[in-house]
């Protein structure tokens, strides 16, 4: 955990995105509610994520895509985010990112509830967490 720390800290510069290779039967939430539970296990950042887009469907899914109708921006909590993600329900848009010391360091974008792309700062997430992927290049999120 400490070495992640301190890397995310030294390489905060070093960006990178990829997008999520899905299988056919694999529902993307479940995909990335694993890489928020892991990015709220070890590192050291805020639960806090940043919410600029969200359409989803669900009880907690329709309450904050209501939330977000009424407010272009608002905070989440990780647990929140992840009730969204675990609940029976689809995540069509989503556009989350967290902040440290006033720099985005991570950001996961949902589009058409099909799509899946993950930026970061620092070291690629470990394979085990982030899964099968392809590598794209982060000028195209003008991160």
């Amino acid at each position: 955990m400490k070495s992640q720390t301190s890397t995310l800290s030294q390489n905060v510069s070093q960006k990178w995105a990829v997008t999520l290779c899905c299988e056919e039967q694999e529902k993307l939430e479940s995909r990335v509610a694993k890489i928020v539970e892991y990015l709220a296990e070890n590192w050291d950042l805020s639960n806090e994520w940043v919410i600029s887009d969200i359409d989803a469907t669900g009880r907690c899914g329709d309450r904050f895509t209501k939330k977000g109708n009424k407010q272009e921006v608002f905070s989440l909590s990780t647990w929140d985010l992840l009730g969204v993600l675990n609940e029976e329900g689809q995540v069509i848009e989503l556009d989350a990112t967290l902040i440290k010391s006033g720099d985005e360091v991570f950001k996961i974008i949902i589009r058409d509830g099909i799509s899946v792309d993950v930026l970061g700062s620092g070291e690629v997430l470990p394979l085990t967490v982030i899964g099968k992927y392809v590598a794209v290049d982060n000028s195209w999120f003008l991160w």
